[in-house]
């Protein structure tokens, strides 16, 4: 996809041709097929949990301290369990209730360990943690029963300890899925909004545009007049405020159904479902007529250059944008600080 740059007037163009509009409408919907909704574009390639042994030395000091402590646990429980009680005359160590057994310890041990790996909450530790242990234990119990007399109160205590473990675990996974989920949600969200001006970015419009092109929606574009001009003479920090304090009057007067977007550099956009076209033309004379005060008052002169475009019955998103461009050129061409109706 190409880039945007600038003309002498600051505005922005695709290619740096300003007859090719068309170009320009036709790049939007890459954006949204080259970039998977949800994925990180900070990140080039995906982050991944490490599970390796090594791992261990890593580890923060509480961490190797809880599988320390487990593993301890595990054989104190073991030890005192043959200790204390009557080998049985026959062992059960070789049948397949005992194997089985064996791989429910080493699942919940291999589970243990991927916790003090992962980047979790400390509630969601927490509870993973005590729950996997607890759960540890009373399989150790189980296990030794194959072997050694088991009493009924240690089976009372081998049962408590495993529906306690369950449900830490449970408790612990269900956290981890709202941590997930919360990720999730803070990553869709920052790949559908704008860094700079907290607006829905381009792909975020892209995919509004087209759930509303309906005939008798109105859209505005908008452009900063001469932005490029303002970067030159007081750098792009002053620059960056423009567009920020621009971003919060459209946020301001952008109506509840509406969705405003920075599009990419000092362009902007604006969808208005539910409205006419009178009233997005008098809401676009009244975002120009308030930032030219805006300018006026910060010590910076700024203006805006609007076009209102009406969404057609049976018109694609492409030719309603393209249309709607052309207008906003022509209010470029004819003095900026205007508003145009394509």
């Amino acid at each position: 996809m190409e880039k945007l740059t600038h003309n002498t007037d600051g505005h922005a163009i695709l290619g740096g041709a300003l007859g090719h509009q068309a170009d320009r409408v036709a790049e939007w919907p890459l954006v949204m097929e080259d970039m998977p909704f949800g994925d990180s574009v900070m990140m080039k390639s995906p982050l991944r949990l490490s599970v390796h042994p090594a791992r261990l030395f890593s580890l923060p000091p509480g961490r190797r301290l809880a599988l320390l402590c487990l593993l301890c646990l595990l054989l104190l429980t073991a030890g005192l369990d043959a200790a204390s009680f009557a080998r049985l005359p026959e062992h059960n160590l070789y049948t397949i209730g005992a194997l089985a057994e064996i791989i429910n310890v080493l699942t919940l041990l291999f589970m243990f360990w991927v916790v003090q790996c992962a980047a979790l909450s400390p509630r969601t530790y927490l509870f993973l943690t005590l729950g996997l242990g607890g759960w540890l234990v009373s399989g150790t119990i189980d296990l030794m029963d194959e072997a050694y007399f088991q009493p009924w109160w240690l089976s009372t205590v081998e049962d408590s300890l495993r529906s306690l473990g369950m449900v830490a675990t449970a408790w612990g996974g269900l956290l981890m899925v709202q941590q997930m989920y919360g990720t999730q949600v803070r990553l869709s969200s920052l790949a559908m909004s704008d860094e700079l001006t907290g607006l829905s970015n381009r792909r975020a419009f892209r995919v509004v545009l087209a759930s509303h092109a309906e005939e008798g929606t109105p859209l505005l574009l908008l452009d900063l007049d001469h932005f490029k001009q303002i970067n030159d003479r007081h750098g792009h920090d002053t620059g960056d405020d423009v567009l920020r304090d621009f971003s919060t009057l459209l946020r301001r007067l952008c109506p509840p159904d509406g969705v405003a977007a920075r599009l990419g550099g000092e362009e902007f956009a604006m969808l208005l479902p539910g409205f006419s076209g009178s009233q997005a033309r008098d809401l676009a004379e009244r975002i120009r007529s308030e930032t030219e005060a805006l300018g006026a008052g910060e010590g910076i002169p700024f203006t805006v250059s609007l076009a209102v475009g009406t969404c057609r019955a049976g018109e694609e998103v492409g030719e309603w944008i393209r249309r709607t461009d052309l207008a906003l050129y022509q209010a470029k061409a004819r003095g900026r600080n205007r508003v145009e109706l394509a």
